[in-house]
């Protein structure tokens, strides 16, 4: 059975997409990704910039968040999903639709700048 996981932007390769549903099989494995229309059933909402890499991110990602905060300092007008899509460590694992992927959500989102709330970077572990 499929699994969808909604989120208000989804990082899913070089793209950042608003308002997308992800599905994966049931071994992690990327289906496909639709624009969210309606709730859907057995869908898990994410709080925040939800994205998507392969399982070996989990030893990079105290250095993910660590680049993250220095190109948003660098960066006033660059938001938490467009900073991610650029981040070397995010490229460097970006997930395929071959094998199992991870998915990570930054909580921690300011909607009205979509940057960071009180700077702070709350990084979690979905699957």
């Amino acid at each position: 059975m499929k699994k969808g996981f909604f989120s208000h932007q989804l990082c899913y390769r070089r793209s950042l997409l608003n308002k997308h549903i992800l599905y994966l099989t049931e071994e992690n494995r990327v289906d496909h990704i639709l624009p969210f229309q309606r709730e859907v059933s057995l869908t898990t909402f994410c709080e925040g910039v939800l994205f998507v890499v392969a399982p070996d991110f989990e030893s990079e990602k105290e250095e993910f968040c660590l680049t993250l905060r220095g190109q948003l300092n660098r960066n006033s007008l660059l938001t938490v999903g467009e900073a991610i899509i650029r981040n070397a460590i995010y490229l460097r694992h970006m997930a395929d639709d071959v094998r199992p992927c991870s998915l990570y959500t930054i909580t921690s989102i300011n909607w009205a700048t979509a940057r960071l709330r009180d700077d702070r970077l709350d990084l979690v572990k979905v699957i």
